[in-house]
């Protein structure tokens, strides 16, 4: 089942190809797409849908912060340090978020807050990197298709990985299963 959920993550955020020639549309689409699953899973009270969206928001949230972390922040730090060590913090937040919350079960009467928190840190990291950080990128002169080329191998690799190491029979009352 994870490994399912792992290329239906993918497929989900980049089902017209990964754009190599504008990398930052590819975070844009990742960004757009967990919004829309946030809305799903906060947006309801059906166990159901919540064990269907929150183990989603929480694989595509550590795929894309895996991808941001080893090869998009190293290569746009020469641009605006600050702003990139900026956003290196928001996700050590997200990530102690996400720590949280992987082995939590979704009737646990926290699951919707951590949630509420996980969005809520999301959403300020987005508002960052969308006004600040990628304005500034595309001002820079920057071989994007290089730096394209390079997410992109490196998300088929996290991804086959990934899919290689999921176990399935995983408890679907989990977020993180």
């Amino acid at each position: 089942m994870e490994k399912q959920m792992i290329t239906d993550t993918i497929g989900n955020r980049r089902s017209e190809g990964f754009p190599v020639s504008d990398p930052l549309q590819a975070l844009e689409k990742d960004h757009n797409y967990v919004k829309k699953l946030f809305e799903r899973y906060l947006g309801t009270q059906d166990t159901l849908v919540k064990q269907e969206a929150g183990p989603e928001i929480l694989l595509s949230l550590e795929l894309h912060s895996m991808l941001e972390e080893a090869v998009f922040y190293p290569a746009v730090q020469q641009i605006d340090a600050t702003l990139v060590d900026q956003c290196k913090d928001e996700h050590e937040q997200v990530d102690q978020l996400l720590h949280q919350m992987k082995h939590m079960d979704i009737n646990d009467p926290q699951c919707g807050n951590l949630f509420q928190q996980l969005r809520d840190a999301v959403l300020q990291h987005i508002e960052v990197e969308e006004q600040q950080l990628f304005p500034a990128i595309r001002q820079a002169s920057l071989d994007m298709e290089a730096l394209g080329l390079k997410m992109q191998a490196y998300e088929a690799n996290i991804v086959a990985t990934k899919a290689r190491g999921a176990q399935g029979g995983a408890s679907a009352s989990r977020p993180g299963s």
